[in-house]
């Protein structure tokens, strides 16, 4: 569904005093399922007439979690594990408690497939037999992680906005795919370099974005090692992206050479440079290329040398560049 779409869904729900008791959103944990959860909790809490106003304090509170009766909990320390400590401290008793404001409590799980077997079981009581007044909202990006007694007891949605890489690094990537240099000797390691850069800024990024997060969240320094875990999660998301910027080109060259549609390439803006390198290659060599990023995927999930493993994998690649 689309986020607009579910959102006044959701809304006409709590308008009508009846919002289901969970919510489990299935979509990029720091992306749209995001964006839809806080929109859903300032329509909870929102103190205008017109709800959600976005600029009440109530509306500001939410968007920078410090609303006192909405509780966050994310995965912590080295393991990235929602703990049952974790579930009961600071979302089962802060919810039995009474609301400060007299209204809403909110409970929000973000990467809810990070509960462990014990942390599960203990929300899922809580889940079945709510306080009055009480919502949850749970984000995954892997729902088949989830105990199937959670996922029975929320109200799903699907968020279907597509993940893309963010700017600038999308548009390196698909810059270096259509560069006509694939043809020339030796260019294929330089590319591959390209590649590996963009991955180092990403990294980058992803370690700002935790720092950020951490101050504004924790105000004080944490342990190292949880930090650096927060920052691999996090990479991990964004590399995830990176590897779909792959995946789709050379799902373009696949559809193109097995006579598709021309308007189900993902990469419109490189459709005459995608028509030509498809004629050049056999269906062989594209559907080898798609099991190619495949592998490199996978490999890249083994935590090995990511430099390596980009330039084998570029250079088993056919890109039908002249």
């Amino acid at each position: 569904m689309r986020i607009d779409d579910t959102f006044q869904m959701v809304k006409r729900a709590i308008d009508m005093g009846r919002p289901a008791h969970g919510y489990l959103i299935i979509g990029p944990v720091r992306g749209v399922a995001m964006d839809l959860a806080v929109r859903i909790l300032q329509v909870l809490f929102c103190k205008s007439e017109h709800k959600p106003c976005g600029a009440c304090d109530a509306c500001r509170h939410v968007v920078e979690r410090i609303e006192a009766d909405i509780h966050w909990v994310f995965p912590e320390k080295k393991s990235r594990i929602i703990s049952a400590e974790q579930i009961r401290e600071k979302l089962i008793y802060e919810v039995t408690q009474t609301s400060f404001s007299g209204g809403w409590k909110a409970g929000v799980l973000v990467g809810a497939d990070r509960l462990n077997e014990a942390s599960a079981n203990a929300f899922l009581k809580t889940l079945e037999e709510p306080p009055d007044k009480t919502v949850f909202l749970l984000l995954s990006d892997a729902p088949q992680q989830l105990l199937p007694t959670i996922v029975s007891r929320c109200q799903r949605i699907d968020l279907d906005e597509m993940r893309e890489l963010g700017e600038p690094w999308k548009s390196r990537v698909i810059e270096v795919l259509a560069s006509p240099l694939w043809g020339k000797p030796l260019e294929g390691l330089a590319m591959s370099n390209v590649l590996f850069s963009v991955l180092s800024d990403v990294k980058g990024k992803a370690e700002q974005l935790v720092k950020d997060e951490t101050q504004r969240e924790t105000k004080v320094d944490e342990d190292d090692e949880v930090f650096d875990a927060k920052v691999s999660a996090r990479y991990r998301e964004m590399r995830t992206d990176f590897l779909l910027t792959l995946l789709r080109w050379f799902r373009d060259l696949f559809v193109l050479k097995a006579g598709g549609d021309p308007a189900l390439v993902f990469n419109q803006a490189k459709l005459d440079v995608l028509t030509e390198r498809a004629a050049r290659l056999s269906l062989a060599q594209v559907i080898y290329n798609l099991a190619s990023v495949e592998e490199l995927a996978r490999q890249m999930e083994k935590n090995l040398s990511e430099e390596s493993i980009l330039a084998y994998a570029v250079d088993r690649i056919h890109h039908g560049a002249v």
